[in-house]
């Protein structure tokens, strides 16, 4: 592997884990912002301006900043029933099919999104309340968080093709699994 290839896995891992830490951040923001509504209410009984719109918007990061990283993690629900069946040439044969029309597919709608989220910030569009919000920020986090999960998708094919390496196989060598209390009672 060339120190070019290496150098940008690692700078898109990083990027995934950053997205991932602001997906983090957004929910512990979105908490705050409840409990201080919910405290206003009791305490002051005013609500705090804006605040349902702010959390509403946050949700955009909550979901959309985490795709790429549970994806190479291997972290997303799946049912195996047939596939694990499978013999591995096989599964290597849907595999590729999977990520490669998951790749295209989210390639589209990362640049459908983020042509939105640009006619948004140019058109100025608000949520009108007491408080007039923007938007364009919570929009900018669906091209973001979609663009890292496609590039995910073609990460996980270029291995594929090139190491013979399933996309399970990889997140296991990755971020190997540790044993719970559960499971080392199963052992006994």
């Amino acid at each position: 592997m060339t120190s070019l290839t290496s150098g940008t896995l690692w700078v898109q891992k990083k990027l995934e884990e950053i997205a991932c830490y602001a997906s983090a951040m957004a929910v512990a923001t979105m908490m705050t912002i409840t409990v201080l509504e919910v405290a206003a209410r009791a305490l002051f009984s005013k609500s705090l301006p804006g605040a349902y719109e702010y959390v509403s918007l946050m949700f955009v990061y909550l979901i959309y900043l985490g795709l790429g990283y549970s994806q190479r993690r291997d972290a997303h629900i799946t049912v195996g029933i047939l596939y694990d069946l499978l013999p591995r040439t096989a599964r290597k044969a849907s595999e590729a099919v999977y990520l490669l029309v998951a790749f295209l597919f989210f390639g589209v709608l990362t640049w459908t999104s983020a042509v939105s989220a640009w006619s948004n910030y140019v058109m100025g569009d608000t949520i009108l309340g007491i408080v007039e919000v923007k938007t364009w920020w919570a929009r900018a986090g669906i091209p973001i968080g979609l663009a890292l999960f496609s590039l995910r998708f073609l990460t996980q094919l270029i291995n594929l093709i090139t190491r013979n390496e399933l996309l399970e196989e990889t997140a296991v060598n990755e971020f190997p699994r540790q044993e719970t209390a559960e499971d080392e009672e199963n052992h006994d």
